[in-house]
């Protein structure tokens, strides 16, 4: 019993120091973003996904997903990309941009009832899904006259795989099993400001405010995507309708 409460208080301790890791340098790329050139956050945010890595690897053990690891590595990836010349890396980051999203909606799948899945003709959902079109479609009108025409194949890739994701969390949400279930809509949410806002911040209009609220929404994504899928338990049908956090 003593050994249980000594190991138990061990893991709290652990995972106390990893979220102030991710607290103190989420906040200091924040302070980066604000008060420095956008080419310095190239060092601040990978260390940031560096401590959502030791979080996630805290609380899954040696059941972690390789599939969030994938994803980790496309964030560095996009990150470095992006502030160091985000035009000039336009390919790479769509098709890595494509590959994370992608890889959340394999992720994502074991959480799908699929005996509920026809809520997606619920008018809720139909409402939603029209609105992340309709967003999507108005971001892809816009750059189509600002990116060259080889390029483009790389904008409708991109939101077509956003779509996809968009459409999977969604139907998380909605079907209402997980109690976390606000957790991923939230951070579905901040995916899809994120890369809505970051081609017109770049193409269209360039400001520090909005390059602050990307680092903030593009971090939070992925650090609430990780306590999504690092907390919730995976629900059978036949218990759809039990609270399993009781």
């Amino acid at each position: 019993m003593v050994k249980k409460k000594l190991n138990r208080f061990r893991l709290l301790n652990k995972n106390a120091v990893f979220n102030i890791l991710f607290l103190v340098s989420f906040l200091i790329a924040i302070v980066v973003s604000i008060t420095m050139e956008k080419k310095d956050l190239i060092y601040i945010c990978p260390i940031v996904i560096l401590t959502i890595f030791l979080k996630y690897i805290s609380l899954t053990k040696k059941k972690a997903d390789p599939l969030f690891i994938l994803v980790l590595l496309a964030f560095i990836g996009i990150n470095i990309l992006t502030f160091y010349s985000f035009k000039d890396f336009f390919v790479s980051i769509s098709i890595l941009t494509s590959g994370y999203l992608l890889l959340y909606t394999l992720i994502l799948k074991k959480f799908l009832n699929k005996s509920k899945l026809k809520s997606i003709l619920s008018l809720s959902v139909l409402i939603g899904v029209l609105l992340v079109g309709y967003i999507i479609y108005s971001v892809v009108d816009l750059l189509i006259g600002h990116v060259p025409d080889h390029k483009l194949i790389f904008v409708f890739l991109v939101a077509v795989c956003l779509f996809i994701y968009a459409i999977t969390f969604a139907m998380i949400y909605i079907n209402d099993n997980y109690v976390n279930g606000t957790i991923l809509l939230t951070s579905g949410v901040c995916t899809i400001f994120n890369l809505a806002l970051a081609p017109i911040n770049e193409y269209f209009f360039y400001n520090k405010t909005f390059t602050v609220l990307l680092i903030i929404c593009h971090l939070l994504s992925l650090y609430l995507f990780m306590i999504f899928i690092s907390k919730t338990k995976v629900m059978d049908a036949k218990d759809a309708q039990i609270d399993y956090f009781e």
